[in-house]
């Protein structure tokens, strides 16, 4: 502690020997404060002054941020067609060299993007794992691990031993695979990818009449503890520890989207009745050791969006329609979804209640895949600038 300062000092002196370490604490508790899901704010931050540009700039400060807001944000979406639409702003351009142009995505997680490249002068798919965020867009090839063509659905997580997964990419992964062989009706596989070892591992087949992976477009997978879990034409739980696959039913046979429960378990959820109203099940383990589903909630999604927004204008006899609404993904680790409508592409906190309209030209149906991470663009600046 500073040495006690004399009382008849005039009030400039006694300001002067104040601990500046007291002031830049309290600074720090309000940068801790500024959401994750616009980084701009973080970058105005950093441009106000030195002091705060360093505090923003030290790792611990990145550390402490992302223990602090503890769920990463969504910051954007891919496409079905690989391309990166963005939700906040301020985000790094796309990486060099791009993708290909024909890519596919096929997930999200941990930091990372899953797509399959289907160039015509490729006998088989050649996976690519993308870290968006990386300053230099690094990319990993996963060669496909069988030669024939499947219907498949894939995954990336990350693979490091006790990661809380809030800034892990950069790091080894794993891809896990499973597909339906059109030559052998209801021969479902799986495959898990560890790039450390760039060795697939095959799981058991399983054998269901019923459910078979869709096509390679198929949505995004759901972790929920040590298993991945696919929605095909029914479920398909990938059991990573064990290296076991096995299948249940949904709880609707209708297009729907697999996600997580606010509680962290397994949930699905499906636009019903009039294409407005969202209902959510959630899974549970009877006594007898069987999956059942149980409804968990209903969310009339139209009080959630803009006044109008449903409406398409009439054109000519004076009469709107009412074209209904699509689910096009769930944001895992949130209750965010992307919702397509006739006016636009919008997302839905439905924890919050906050709707957002990200996108103009996104085509009505279609899938999206939700990026997930914390990103501090001061940090980055203040390493380059060498903290000046």
């Amino acid at each position: 502690m500073p040495p006690p300062v004399p009382m008849d000092e005039p009030v400039e002196d006694v300001l002067f020997h104040l601990p500046p370490v007291l002031m830049d604490e309290l600074v720090e508790e309000v940068l801790l404060r500024l959401p994750p899901d616009e980084p701009a704010w973080l970058v105005r931050a950093s441009a106000a002054c030195k002091p705060w540009r360093h505090i923003l700039a030290d790792p611990g400060f990145r550390r402490r941020y992302r223990e602090f807001h503890r769920t990463p944000p969504v910051l954007g979406f891919f496409d079905c067609d690989a391309r990166f639409i963005p939700t906040s702003s301020l985000l790094p351009a796309p990486p060099d060299p791009a993708l290909p142009p024909s890519c596919i995505s096929l997930d999200c997680r941990h930091g990372r993007a899953l797509f399959a490249d289907y160039g015509k002068d490729q006998p088989t798919f050649d996976l690519i794992v993308l870290d968006p965020l990386s300053l230099k867009g690094h990319q990993s090839h996963v060669p496909f691990p069988v030669e024939d063509s499947f219907r498949f659905s894939a995954a990336v997580l990350c693979a490091a031993q006790g990661c809380d997964h809030h800034g892990c990419q950069g790091g080894c992964f794993f891809v896990a695979l499973v597909a339906t062989d059109d030559l052998v009706e209801g021969v479902t596989s799986g495959w898990l990818y560890s790039s450390e070892t760039r060795v697939w591992s095959e799981l058991t087949s399983v054998h269901h009449p019923n459910v078979k992976c869709v096509s390679h477009l198929a949505e995004p997978s759901v972790l929920v503890g040590d298993a991945l879990y696919f929605n095909a034409d029914g479920i398909i739980e990938f059991q990573l520890g064990m290296h076991r696959l096995s299948m249940f039913e949904k709880p609707i046979h209708r297009n729907g989207h697999l996600m997580k429960a606010e509680d962290g378990g397994l949930a699905f959820a499906a636009m019903v009745d009039d294409d407005t109203n969202l209902i959510m099940w959630s899974i549970d383990t009877g006594l007898d050791g069987a999956m059942e589903w149980e409804k968990l909630r209903v969310i009339d999604l139209k009080t959630l969006l803009p006044d109008g927004a449903l409406w398409i204008p009439a054109l000519g006899y004076g009469i709107s329609s009412w074209p209904g609404i699509f689910l096009s993904a769930s944001a895992e680790g949130t209750q965010v979804i992307f919702v397509s409508i006739c006016t636009g592409f919008y997302m839905v906190d439905l924890k919050s209640g906050r709707a957002k309209k990200v996108s103009r030209d996104h085509r009505r149906g279609e899938k999206c895949f939700p990026y997930v991470n914390f990103y501090i663009p001061a940090m980055e600046e203040a390493c380059t600038s060498q903290g000046q």
